[in-house]
């Protein structure tokens, strides 16, 4: 094996220098270096050239592709315009007066055959369920009929002989019903009675509830004049020397007017306008106070109506249960 080995390396040598020089050589031949260069050459003009046209197709694809673009957007836009005017001329169209009227016709027509449909269908269904109503009414008659047929089938065999009554049975039926209209009677009585002494209360509790208003109004208004008169005859004190003491009550304020013979509240005949600032102050306040008693006597008067309706309704609704109550009394 290391002897092959050997040879080999030995003889390889032999074979491969001779190859090798004259590769070299045929690589320095003039022809070779020519065919060299020319290959060359036309390697770099190939790729010079497929540089060039690749990247003029390039920008003829680019621009293609924009021109396109721009062509499917004009051509969109324009098939969007389009739609929308076509829309808008339907929508004109429709709502014209003969095509209303068209529609509306064909609208009534459809809507006449889905209840002429639909009144089919019901007459059906009434139809079959007044059958069945029947077939239900028949078959108890038949089981009534039958239920009697036995029943008088049992009393012939017992010896029992219908529809007829005992003259103590039948005057006893009538005492009853003698006492139950009596009794019914007397309750109506109560009732009435009841009802009357409940609509005397409540007038006797609206007439006592309008009495106090009546009197917190005036005594209202006489706490106010008092306070306008206080206040006008504070002021009077400082400017006369006749007011030695501060006037209290109306009365000491009419005795003050009848000793003196003036009126500081009163207007004069001429000018119809307050004589003093004060008498101009005290018509406002007495203004203001007639204001609000109106006010407050209408909104008295509002309640008092929802009351007496509240009531009327609340004694009506007792009536009802009373006459109802009667007539089952009476029924029993």
């Amino acid at each position: 094996m290391n002897k092959t080995i050997k040879t080999i390396i030995n003889v390889i040598p032999i074979f491969l220098v001779p190859l090798i020089l004259e590769r070299q050589k045929a690589k320095a031949h003039p022809d070779v270096q020519n065919v060299k260069n020319a290959t060359i050459r036309t390697s770099k003009t190939v790729a010079h050239k497929t540089s060039a046209f690749t990247s003029h197709v390039k920008d003829k694809v680019v621009t293609n592709s924009s021109e396109i673009k721009e062509t499917m957007m004009m051509r969109k836009r324009r098939h969007d315009y389009n739609k929308a005017m076509k829309q808008e001329a339907d929508r004109q169209r429709e709502l014209r007066p003969e095509n209303v009227r068209k529609r509306g016709q064909k609208l009534q027509k459809e809507n006449r055959n889905e209840i002429s449909k639909m009144n089919k269908k019901l007459q059906k269904s009434i139809d079959k369920r007044h059958k069945e109503e029947q077939k239900d009414i028949d078959k108890r008659h038949k089981q009534l009929q039958k239920n009697m047929e036995k029943m008088q089938k049992y009393e012939r065999k017992v010896g029992y002989t219908p529809h007829s009554l005992d003259q103590q049975t039948e005057i006893r039926g009538e005492k009853l019903e003698k006492q139950n209209k009596k009794e019914v009677q007397k309750m109506n009585k109560k009732l009435q009675k009841s009802i009357k002494k409940r609509h005397k209360a409540e007038e006797k509790a609206a007439q006592d509830r309008q009495k106090q208003l009546k009197k917190d109004m005036e005594n209202s208004h006489k706490h106010d004049t008092k306070s306008s008169n206080h206040s006008t005859l504070d002021s009077n004190h400082h400017t006369t020397q006749e007011g030695a003491h501060r006037i209290k009550t109306l009365s000491e304020l009419k005795t003050i007017e009848a000793q003196s013979g003036e009126k500081p509240y009163s207007h004069s005949p001429k000018t119809n306008q307050p004589t003093s600032k004060l008498s101009n102050h005290q018509h406002t306040t007495s203004d203001d106070d007639l204001d609000h008693a109106s006010l407050f006597e209408t909104h008295y008067q509002n309640m008092a109506q929802h009351i007496a309706e509240t009531q009327h309704t609340h004694q009506d609704e007792a009536l009802n249960r009373t006459s109802k109550n009667s007539v089952k009394k009476q029924e029993r």
